[in-house]
Formats: structure tokens, sequence, C-alpha cells
């Protein structure tokens, strides 16, 4: 299956993954997803039994994608967004932290890509605080690019994109 272990741990974290405290001498790897919690088990010869879930993500893995795995990740924001939204917008102003072009509120229209969204600085998934100051607004189409990178990436990447933007 998965050959280098600790490399799929690791992207398995940067993806939203939490990698979760083994119960037993039996468990390989302890997983918790938006689809639940996964955990490999070995015989006493050895052998590894994959659940069907972690090996669907390990074939993501090995084929180099990226997907979003977090397990607090919610279907209905719209609420949170409309309580921060105010508040992060009279703090920041109504930019996108990545790009800077303007983030619409939760009701007005707006395209796809541009659908407001609120994003953390340092992710839940690496310990991050789900409070205000380590938040802000960004389009969805920017936050899906940060996925959950660290503090310091998602910084980078902003300066990036605002170059870009700005054509230098």
């Amino acid at each position: 299956m998965v050959r280098d272990l600790e490399a799929f741990k690791a992207w398995l974290i940067r993806c939203g993954a939490e990698i979760l405290a083994p119960t037993s001498m039996w468990e390989v790897l302890r997983v918790r997803t938006f689809s639940g919690v996964h955990v490999v088990h070995r015989n006493r010869k050895g052998r590894q039994r994959w659940p069907d879930g972690l090996v669907e993500i390990a074939d993501l893995f090995l084929d180099g994608g990226n997907p979003a795995l977090s397990p607090t990740a919610r279907t209905r924001r719209s609420s949170h967004l409309r309580q921060r939204y105010p508040v992060l917008r009279a703090r920041d102003g109504a930019g996108c932290f990545y790009c800077g072009s303007f983030v619409p509120a939760p009701d007005d229209a707006y395209l796809p890509d541009y659908e407001p969204t609120v994003e953390h600085l340092v992710p839940i998934a690496h310990g991050g605080p789900n409070h205000l100051s380590n938040t802000f607004l960004a389009h969805k189409r920017c936050n899906n690019i940060a996925g959950n990178l660290s503090a310091v990436e998602k910084i980078t990447l902003r300066e990036k994109m605002r170059e870009a933007k700005n054509g230098q």
C-alpha cells in the first residue's frame, strides 16, 4: 500500500486530516477525516489491513492529489459566515485576505469562485483556534488554493497572489 508511512501522515495533516493516537499495539495508523475514523491494523505476522475509505485516500496520496480531508468540514457554513462577516469586514475591510479583491456579503449575489468564506490563518487541523483573531475573509477559490498551508505559507501565497494581480 503506502511504503513511506511518515510521508503519508505528513500529507494527511497537510490535507486537514487528524492523526490520532493508537488505542492498541496492533494499530499502525488511526486517522480522522471528513468521512470518519480510519484505522490500519497489523496482525501477528506484520501484515497490514487497510480500510476501504483509507485505501481511496492513499490512492490520492500516491497520485499526488491534494484533497480537503478536514473532519470539521461543514456543509452549512452560512450562519457562521453571516455572524462573522460584519465583524471581519469592520476589522479588515471587505477585501480577500489572499487576492485583495472584494468579498461579497453572504446574502449578496456572487460567482461560485468568489463565494465568501471565513479562513483560518493557522488551520484548525494544525491546532489553530476557531477564534476571530485567527480568522479573515477570503474567496472560496483563494481559500481552496491555500488549503491547509501553514500560516507562513499562507502569507507567502498572499504576497504572490497580490503581486500577480498587480502585474508586478
